[in-house]
């Protein structure tokens, strides 16, 4: 199966995709799934490697099934994770530190359920073009640049120094626990731009 095989296996199951041939980036990101109207994932295929639009496919179909299953509906009840991360980051609201932890911790729960799911997947499919390495890789920078956003509360919308990060899967130890001083300093060196 291949990245457009992929693409019509997930309309089947029920989520529309919109592939963005022309662009690099939709909402400043390499894909997303919205379920409101209508379950779909926007996805930038320009000048990205098939892989890479593999693994990004993937994480967003996992945030479908994640909402099919009410997974993400459940992750809801416990807070609006994401509304308030994005207000927390514009400074529409402020969060104290029990709050900022539990934000945290429920935005890298639904990001590693995605992130396993995407690559069992990958496995389970034997999708052509699926580098299970690359995408245990940029799954863990993506929790390094969740974890560091909650540190000097800024975002960016890329998977960070990706060859950094070892390729295997999270435990939940590892997701929960605070960055190592190593990779602080790291990310401490990336150009990261505040949220306008």
């Amino acid at each position: 199966m291949d990245f457009d095989t992929l693409v019509k296996f997930i309309r089947v199951q029920g989520c529309k995709v919109i592939v963005h041939d022309e662009k690099k980036k939709v909402d400043e990101t390499l894909g997303y799934f919205i379920e409101d109207p209508k379950p779909q994932i926007h996805i930038a295929t320009k000048g990205r490697k098939k892989y890479q639009l593999i693994s990004t496919l993937l994480h967003e179909y996992a945030h479908f099934l994640q909402w099919e299953d009410g997974f993400l509906k459940y992750m809801d009840g416990i807070c609006l994770a994401y509304n308030l991360w994005d207000d927390w980051l514009t400074g529409y609201v402020e969060l104290n530190k029990r709050e900022k932890q539990i934000v945290r911790n429920a935005i890298l729960s639904i990001e590693y359920d995605a992130e396993i799911r995407a690559y069992n997947l990958g496995i389970q499919l034997k999708l052509k073009h699926f580098n299970p390495t690359y995408h245990l890789q940029t799954a863990q920078s993506y929790v390094a640049a969740i974890k560091w956003s909650f540190l000097c509360r800024k975002d960016w919308k890329k998977r960070v120094g990706i060859r950094l990060w070892p390729a295997k899967k999270l435990s939940f130890k590892k997701l929960f626990a605070p960055l190592k001083k190593r990779e602080k300093k790291f990310l401490k060196k990336m150009k990261v731009k505040p949220r306008d």
